[in-house]
Formats: C-alpha cells, sequence, structure tokens
C-alpha cells in the first residue's frame, strides 16, 4: 500500500517499461490510483483498445500491461501473467453483450457484426453459441458494431459502447455474455489478465517487480477508494453514478481459485477459429 506521507515511489532505472494500458472504464479501479498520483509507476503508457494492446505485446512494442485473456492463453510460452491481476466477472458484466433480435439458437448461418478491439469477447461469443446452441454463424469485422445493433443486425457491442447498447436497446435483444458464461459453466469468466513478455522479464527483473508492486498497491487502492474510482469514471464517461456502482460491483481483479478454473475452461474451448470471420 502506499506510504501515509505520500505515493508509492520506486528508484529510478536505466530501463523505463513500456506499459499498456486499456481504453476502457473497466481499468478504472486499477488505474485512478496512477492518474491522481495515490501510486506513481515510472513507465512509459500506451491507451490503446485490447486488440491493439495484444498485438503491441506480440510484436514487443510494450513490454507489459493488461491483455485478452484470450490472446493470453494463445501465446503462453511469450507471457508470464502479472501476481493475480485480472479482469472477472462471476455473472452479469454488463460491458460484453450480444444483441440479437432473434433467438441465438435460430441464427444458423447469419452474419453477426464484431468490433475489431476484442480477442476474448469474439472467442467467448463463439464457444457460447457453438456450446449451448449449435450454431456456427459468420462473423463480420465493423468500424462501429454498436451502431450495427442499432439497426438491427446481429452484434457483438464491448466496452463503454455497451453501456450504452443496455441503455438504449431492448432488453428481450441484449444477451450479457458474462451471465451466459457462468449459466453454462459455474465458473467466472477471465476477461483480460495483465502480463509481462518473458524477454522483459528476463532482461528487466527489478524493473518488472517494481511494476508489479506497484500494479498491486494501485488495486488495493482502488478497493479502499470506490467513491473516488467512481468519480474518475464519470469524468471519462459522464453516466449516472448508480451504474458505476453496479458495474464495479460486478468485476473482481483478483484470479481467485474459480476464476483460474474459468480460465481454463476457456483454454479448452480456444480452438482455431471455425466461423468465417470478413472485413
Amino acid at each position: 500500500m502506499p506510504r501515509a506521507g505520500g505515493p508509492l515511489r520506486w528508484n529510478p532505472s536505466l530501463h523505463k517499461l513500456r506499459y499498456g494500458r486499456i481504453a476502457y472504464v473497466n481499468v478504472a479501479p486499477i488505474e485512478t490510483a496512477f492518474d491522481n498520483g495515490a501510486v506513481v509507476r515510472d513507465v512509459e503508457v500506451l491507451d490503446a483498445v485490447p486488440t491493439q494492446l495484444n498485438l503491441a505485446m506480440s510484436e514487443g512494442r510494450i513490454d507489459a500491461g493488461a491483455i485478452s485473456a484470450a490472446h493470453y492463453l494463445a501465446h503462453r510460452d511469450d507471457f508470464v501473467r502479472i501476481a493475480d491481476l485480472c479482469i472477472a466477472a462471476d455473472g452479469p458484466v454488463r460491458t460484453v453483450l450480444f444483441v440479437c433480435p432473434t433467438p441465438p439458437a435460430l441464427l444458423g448461418e447469419a452474419t453477426i457484426a464484431v468490433t475489431a478491439h476484442s480477442a476474448s469477447g469474439r472467442a467467448l461469443l463463439a464457444a457460447l453459441l457453438g456450446g449451448i446452441h449449435g450454431v456456427h454463424p459468420r462473423y463480420e469485422v465493423v468500424d462501429d458494431a454498436l451502431a450495427a445493433a442499432r439497426a438491427g443486425q446481429p452484434a457483438l457491442v464491448i466496452g463503454d459502447d455497451a453501456l450504452v447498447a443496455r441503455a438504449e436497446l431492448p432488453r428481450s435483444q441484449i444477451h450479457d455474455l458474462g451471465e451466459a458464461w457462468r449459466a453454462w459453466t459455474g465458473l467466472p469468466f477471465v476477461f483480460a489478465v495483465w502480463a509481462v513478455r518473458r524477454a522483459a522479464l528476463a532482461a528487466y527483473p527489478a524493473e518488472v517487480a517494481a511494476l508489479t508492486d506497484a500494479l498491486v498497491a494501485a488495486r488495493d487502492w482502488g478497493e479502499a477508494n470506490r467513491e473516488a474510482v467512481i468519480d474518475a469514471a464519470v469524468a471519462v464517461k459522464p453516466y449516472h453514478r448508480a451504474l458505476y456502482e453496479d458495474y464495479f460491483s460486478r468485476l473482481a481483479y483478483h484470479l481467485d481459485e474459480r476464476a483460474a478454473r474459468g480460465l481454463e475452461r476457456f483454454a479448452t474451448l480456444l480452438v482455431p477459429e471455425r466461423a468465417r470471420v470478413s472485413r
């Protein structure tokens, strides 16, 4: 935890780690501590959507940060998880939604609009549709999945756009993928993990250890200062406070034993994608 007299700091090093930060409000319970100076880290920060961070980690353009669970599982030889940091939900998650005007079991080979921003979300949707309903639709990557959903096309809507979709679109058309996973498996679903490239860990162990300590301290601070976290979220996306109070209460940032089991269950379902994906 940060010292009583000021923010947590560490000694400067010769190498400044390059850190990837998810550009969604779901990281506020960890990142707010850094934003307001309660915890300090000496890193270069790249803000991007999950798939961009996945690629940046694999290409070595960042050293550590939050990446999609699906990408981590597909490249475990390249990455090491940072402590037990994750984003998980044991039931409804609110920000990973399948919006569908027809019952999912009747989709057949229909085309689903998906964002290019989420790897775990699309893999989860494919696993649920195939495993529960026995359907294997096509997926079309679009620039604006929320607009597609508004136009009546089946769509995967994630992140901050999902909060808008939940408020605007008919409740009967909205399927929360966290809730569907929990009903199917009885386990939490892990959407993202914090990880470091193995090469960076080998080259800069002290810096990675310092970053790990800072991230854990930031998570602890976020848990102890939930009102400040909600204030930060409202400042970024000015929705009603009650929405964020409900949203953050549904997310977990510790990879506990049940969440770890959910992550491994997801790993067994990550087969080469059967559905055709077009742009």
